[in-house]
């Protein structure tokens, strides 16, 4: 088991080896062609992308909880006094439910 573990970390380091030297290689590249300007114009380039992905998978994530777990759990919660079934077996087919209206909605 050691030897495993030992075999697995020499792997992911290297592999991170590999990819801190291609960013390397890039930063080398931009600043050779386009100097320091570059450089900071890439920096902000990829904060931007960075920012926006982050701002949508927030948006996402509350979205889900808003128009699909609160629901979701409200529904199941009504639906188990009027139906002969639990919890458990509800919720699922409401989750379901309000995530098609969501990807509908969307």
């Amino acid at each position: 088991m050691d030897e495993f573990i030992k075999t697995a970390l020499n792997q992911i380091t290297t592999q991170i080896g590999d990819k801190a030297d291609l960013i390397g290689q890039a930063k080398v590249f931009i600043e050779d062609r386009f100097g320091t300007a570059g450089l900071i114009a890439c920096g902000l380039l990829l904060a931007s992308i960075l920012g926006l992905l982050l701002a949508k998978v927030t948006k996402l994530s509350f979205d889900l909880l808003r128009y699909v777990a609160v629901p979701s759990v409200a529904v199941t919660f009504v639906a188990t006094y009027f139906l002969p079934y639990s919890f458990v077996y509800i919720l699922p087919v409401a989750v379901a439910f309000f995530a098609i209206v969501l990807i509908v909605k969307g």
